[in-house]
C-alpha cells in the first residue's frame, strides 16, 4: 500500500458495529463507521449486509453517516438513520435490500434510535431537539437540520421525544410523555413500551433518570425502577415480560459498566440474580430464560451466559476486546428458525484491527469473518504490549498496559497516558484514544497505560473508589505505575511524560501543579477549574457525583481539586488542546488552564481546533493533534537523560 506512517494508518481505520440480527437469525447487518472524516466534522459510515454464507454486501454508501439499522418483523426492510440531508441532523429512513432509501419523516429533531412496529406500518424514533447534548462522543450540541440560526436557549425548551411514524402518509404524532426527555428505549412492536427518562433534559437528567413504562396513547408512565447509580443497555426478553438493564456508577453516557439487573414487568420487581457480576458492558436475550453478557475482565474481556435462575457459565475471556465500539463489550446473540444460536461481536487486539467475529464453541475462540483493514497490518511491526501490575501505596494492587517500541530495549522516555471517563479503562483496542499509545510507542517511547482506581472492569467498588477523592488516590495509583516501570528498567527517570484527553486531560493538568517529575505534559479536552465546569458543562452532575459536594460551597472540593488553582507551581512544559465546540469540557477550559501555566512563567502553549467537539473528527484535525503530540515529547524529552 505504499509508505503510510503509523498515525496515517490509525486513522484509516474502519470499524464494524451496531450489529442487528434479521428475524430468521441468518443475516446481520451493521454499520461500518470511519475514524475520521475527509470533508466535514462528521465520520462518514455505511450499512453492510453478512448472510448465512459469510457473504458481504454493502447496501449503501456516500460521504455521509448511515447507522442504526434495524429489520421490520418480516425482515424484508431495513429502517436507519441518516444524516445525508443535512450533515450532523440524521432523520429516519426506510429501505429494501438493493433498493434506494426513502425519509420517513423529517423530523425538527436529530433522531437517535428507531424500531419497528409488529405489523411493519409504523416506526417509534427517539429524536433529540437542537440544542441538546450530542450522545454521539463529540459532545457537540444536536444540530438543526439547517444551521444558519441565531441560538436561544432557556432552561427546559428542548427535549428527547418519541414520536410514532405512520409509514404509508408519513403522519408523525409525538407519543412519549410531555415534559420527559427519553433517553433510551425498546419495544415489542405492540403495547410495551419500556424507557430510560428524566425530568431534565440537560445531559444532567441521564445522571439521574428512572426507568419506565410507556403508554403512548395516554402518553403516560409507569415508574418500573429508579437506580441508585446510572443505567443503560435496555433490553426487553422475546417474550417481553421481562427487562434487562445494566446499572453502575458512570461518569459519562455511554461508559456504564455495572450489574445486570432484571425487571418484571408485571410485577413491577427488579433482581440482580448474578451478584458479583460487576463489570459487563451490555446483555442480550438468548431465550425468555436465560442472556449472553459481554464484560471486562483485567486488562482484556470476557463473555458467558447467565440463566435467570442464578447459574452462570463464562465461555470465553482473553486479551482482546469485543464490541462495536471501545466504550463498552458486547454481543449479540441470534437464533434462527431451527434454534441454532449464533453470538456476534466486533473483535479487535493489540496489532488485530477490528472485525466482525462469531463465537465458535469447537474453539472456544472468536472466529473473525471480515477483513476490512487487513491492508492497515500486513507489512508494519507493531509496538509489543504486555499487562504491568504493581502496588499502590495502600497494597491495593493497580493494572495496566505497557506498550514498547518493537524489540525496544529500555530505559526509554516513558509517557504516561491517562485515560478519560473515569469510568472507562485501557483495553486491548487496537487503536487507543488520544494519546494515542500505539503512535508514541512506535515512534520510540515507552508508554504507559494505567488503570487506576476509577476504571472500569473491576467492579462497584473500584469504579466508585475515585469518588470525593479525583487527583488523590488515583493520581497515587499512577505514579505508583510510573515508579514501577522505572523499577524494571523500562522507563528513564529523568525523561517521564504525561498526557491524557477529557478525565485524562484533567489528570495531566493536575499532575504539574503536584510535581515536577515530569519533563513534559500534553493536556486535552481539559477539566481546569470545577466551578466554571459546572455552569458551563453540559454533564456538571458529573463533577457533583465525583467531588461528592456541591459548587457554590467556598470551603469544599471544587477550589482544592482544581488544576488552575495549583498552576502556580508548575514547572513542566504543557501543551492544551481544545475543541471549539466541546461542550463536555468547554473550550474555556483550556483557555484557563494555559492562562494559568503562562501565568507560571512555564513553557506553554494552546491549540483550539475549529468545528471539533471533545475527539478530533476531521482527518487534517486528528493527524495534526497526534503528531503535535508526539512533537511536544520529542522535544521535550529526547535531549536529556
Amino acid at each position: 500500500m505504499g509508505f503510510i506512517d503509523m498515525a496515517e494508518r490509525l486513522v484509516a481505520v474502519r470499524t464494524p458495529g451496531e450489529l442487528a440480527v434479521a428475524p430468521d437469525g441468518r443475516q446481520v447487518v451493521f454499520t461500518l463507521r470511519s475514524t475520521v472524516a475527509d470533508r466535514g466534522s462528521f465520520q462518514p459510515s455505511d450499512l453492510w449486509l453478512l448472510d448465512a454464507n459469510d457473504v458481504l454486501t454493502q447496501l449503501t454508501d456516500g460521504a455521509w453517516s448511515d447507522s442504526g439499522a434495524a429489520w421490520s418483523p418480516d425482515g424484508t426492510r431495513l429502517a436507519f438513520l441518516s444524516d445525508r440531508a443535512s450533515p450532523g441532523h440524521a432523520l429516519p429512513y426506510t429501505m429494501t435490500r438493493g433498493g434506494e432509501p426513502t425519509v420517513a419523516s423529517t423530523l425538527r429533531g436529530s433522531a437517535e434510535a428507531v424500531a419497528w412496529s409488529a405489523d411493519g406500518t409504523s416506526l417509534l424514533v427517539l429524536a433529540a431537539d437542537a440544542g441538546l447534548y450530542g450522545l454521539d462522543f463529540s459532545a457537540r450540541a444536536v444540530l438543526w437540520s439547517s444551521q444558519d440560526r441565531l441560538e436561544v436557549r432557556r432552561p427546559h425548551d428542548a427535549w428527547r421525544r418519541l414520536f410514532r411514524i405512520d409509514l404509508a402518509t408519513g403522519d408523525t404524532t409525538e407519543v412519549g410523555p410531555p415534559d420527559t426527555s427519553i433517553w433510551e428505549f425498546d419495544w415489542d412492536g405492540g403495547d410495551i413500551v419500556v424507557a430510560i427518562v428524566s425530568d431534565d433534559p440537560r445531559g444532567n437528567g441521564w445522571y439521574r433518570s428512572r426507568i419506565v413504562a410507556l403508554d403512548l396513547v395516554a402518553r403516560s408512565e409507569r415508574v418500573l425502577y429508579c437506580p441508585t447509580w446510572q443505567a443503560e443497555g435496555l433490553a426487553l426478553s422475546p417474550d417481553a415480560t421481562r427487562l434487562a438493564v445494566v446499572e453502575g456508577y458512570s461518569s459519562d453516557p455511554g461508559l456504564v459498566s455495572g450489574s445486570i439487573k432484571v425487571i418484571d414487568l408485571a410485577a413491577g420487581t427488579t433482581s440482580d440474580p448474578w451478584p458479583g457480576l460487576e463489570s459487563v458492558g451490555l446483555a442480550s436475550w438468548c431465550d425468555d430464560d436465560s442472556l449472553w453478557y459481554a464484560r471486562g475482565e483485567s486488562t482484556g474481556t470476557a463473555a458467558g451466559r447467565v440463566c435467570l435462575d442464578g447459574h452462570r457459565e463464562e465461555v470465553w475471556s482473553g486479551p482482546a476486546f469485543i464490541g462495536g465500539n471501545v466504550v463498552k463489550p458486547q454481543v449479540v446473540v441470534a437464533t434462527s428458525a431451527d434454534r441454532v444460536t449464533t453470538v456476534w461481536t466486533t473483535h479487535e487486539a493489540h496489532g488485530v484491527p477490528p472485525e466482525i467475529a462469531r463465537y465458535d464453541p469447537a474453539a472456544a475462540d472468536w472466529a473473525r469473518v471480515t477483513a476490512f483493514n487487513a491492508a492497515l497490518v500486513g507489512d508494519v511491526a507493531w509496538p509489543d504490549a504486555r499487562t504491568l501490575r504493581w502496588t499502590a501505596p495502600d497494597g491495593l494492587e493497580i493494572e495496566g498496559w505497557l506498550m514498547t517500541p518493537a524489540g525496544g530495549e529500555g530505559p526509554l522516555p516513558l509517557v504516561v497516558a491517562v485515560h478519560g471517563g473515569p469510568t472507562w479503562c485501557w483495553n486491548a483496542y487496537f487503536s487507543d484514544s488520544e494519546p494515542n499509545g500505539v503512535v508514541l510507542a512506535d515512534a520510540g517511547f515507552a508508554v504507559l497505560l494505567p488503570n487506576p482506581r476509577g476504571s472500569a472492569g473491576r467492579g462497584h467498588a473500584f469504579a466508585q473508589g475515585v469518588i470525593g477523592d479525583p487527583g488523590g488516590t488515583d493520581f497515587a495509583d499512577i505514579m505508583a505505575g510510573v515508579d514501577a516501570c522505572i523499577e524494571l528498567g523500562v522507563a528513564d527517570p529523568e525523561r517521564l511524560g504525561i498526557a491524557g484527553l477529557s478525565y485524562g486531560g484533567y489528570m495531566a493538568g493536575w499532575a504539574v501543579g503536584q510535581t515536577t517529575r515530569f519533563g513534559a505534559a500534553v493536556a486535552m479536552s481539559v477539566v481546569a477549574d470545577y466551578r466554571s465546569f459546572h455552569l458551563t458543562s453540559e454533564v456538571a452532575a458529573f463533577d457533583e457525583m465525583i467531588l461528592d459536594g456541591r459548587w457554590d460551597d467556598p470551603a469544599g472540593a471544587y477550589t482544592d481539586r482544581s488544576p488552575v488553582v495549583h498552576a502556580h507551581r508548575c514547572r513542566t512544559p504543557t501543551l492544551v488542546t481544545a475543541g471549539a465546540l466541546d461542550r463536555c469540557t468547554p473550550v474555556e477550559q483550556g483557555r484557563q488552564l494555559y492562562s494559568a501555566i503562562a501565568a507560571s512563567g512555564t513553557e506553554t502553549e494552546l491549540l483550539v481546533y475549529p468545528r471539533e467537539g471533545h475527539v478530533n473528527v476531521e482527518r487534517a484535525h486528528a493527524l495534526d493533534q497526534i503528531r503535535r503530540t508526539t512533537a511536544w515529547f520529542d522535544r521535550y524529552l529526547r535531549s536529556s537523560g
